[in-house]
């Protein structure tokens, strides 16, 4: 178990190098060897496997909190699900116009906020945690409210799927690792104590980015991904309007969050700006065909992460360095 415990360590502590070499892995994979046909059995696995340790770690109760934080959780709903998407349609209308599946990928992102890594950057920063933890309760409720119903409106012809379709796989790639891992916590935190609980909490976040490298090395390995590697201008193509998001997403919800508290502004800008970005990799795989449409929505995703982790770094230095008092 102490070997186990090491290995998940040094998987969260590195998760963004990894990230590149599995991606990189899985590319070669796909050029070298033929690549593998697409398997939605596995792939909906593996994306269970990436996503239920996560919900060990995010306590149902902490939505009882929003009352206590009004107006930075109404601040980030108008920045999540009405800022973003309009940022994220514009650039896909911009950049991505002959790329639908690109667009897509970029408008999945733009919907579901916001991530655990919204509470560790917002603790790095000496922000206000249980803002953090009800901006994210309470915007994981709207996704899986709202994302059935708005996401194909987005995506036009990208998608041919309807709303009962999207909530099916919502039902199963959000919904029942939530159960689950809301049950698990329990009965870890009944059975050993929460100071057990909170000694293991790492190797749940090692144990999801075990799962999340694994999905990416599915994805980056289907067949179809050769194109990818014959079209280099392909990854510029989707890391500019990516960049050009966070950039906006970051300022517009720091200008908003001007007149808050520094602890309480801190986690407003993480809640909206940091987004989950696993989740939306997550859902993507379980609506994949076997076909060129469905990688290209994972690959934007998966070049996300690359632009998400320096910017979100660079900001709480910046952020830091200013703890000016509003």
């Amino acid at each position: 178990m102490a070997k186990l415990e090491t290995f998940m360590a040094w998987v969260s502590k590195n998760l963004t190098l990894l990230i590149f070499v599995v991606m990189l892995w899985g590319l070669a994979n796909s050029y070298f060897f033929g690549g593998i046909a697409f398997n939605i059995g596995i792939c909906a696995t593996a994306s269970f496997l990436m996503i239920y340790p996560m919900f060990i770690n995010l306590r149902i109760e902490d939505i009882v909190e929003i009352k206590n934080n009004k107006l930075p959780v109404a601040l980030s709903v108008f920045i999540n699900f009405i800022l973003s998407p309009l940022f994220a349609y514009a650039l896909g209308f911009l950049f991505l116009a002959d790329e639908p599946f690109m667009r897509l990928g970029l408008m999945l992102i733009s919907l579901i906020p916001t991530s655990g890594m919204t509470v560790t950057w917002t603790e790095r920063s000496k922000g206000n945690i249980k803002t953090a933890l009800s901006i994210v309760s309470f915007s994981l409720l709207i996704v899986i409210i709202g994302l059935p119903l708005v996401l194909p409106l987005v995506a036009g012809n990208a998608l041919a799927t309807g709303p009962w379709y999207i909530f099916q796989r919502i039902l199963l790639v959000i919904i029942v690792p939530l159960t689950l891992g809301d049950i698990t916590r329990r009965v870890i935190i009944a059975k050993k104590g929460m100071e057990f609980f909170k000694k293991k909490k790492p190797l749940f976040s090692g144990a999801s980015s075990t799962g999340l490298l694994v999905v990416l090395f599915l994805i980056m390995s289907l067949d179809v991904n050769t194109m990818l590697l014959k079209d280099p201008l392909l990854t510029l193509k989707g890391l500019v309007p990516l960049s050009i998001y966070y950039v906006l997403m970051f300022g517009a919800s720091t200008l908003l969050a001007r007149g808050l508290a520094y602890p309480v502004r801190v986690a407003l800008v993480f809640g909206t700006s940091v987004r989950y970005l696993a989740l939306a990799l997550g859902i993507a795989v379980p609506l994949l065909g076997s076909n060129s449409n469905g990688a290209m929505v994972a690959f934007i995703i998966a070049l996300a992460f690359f632009v998400q982790v320096p910017f979100a770094s660079f900001y709480a230095k910046w952020i830091m360095r200013q703890q000016l008092p509003t």
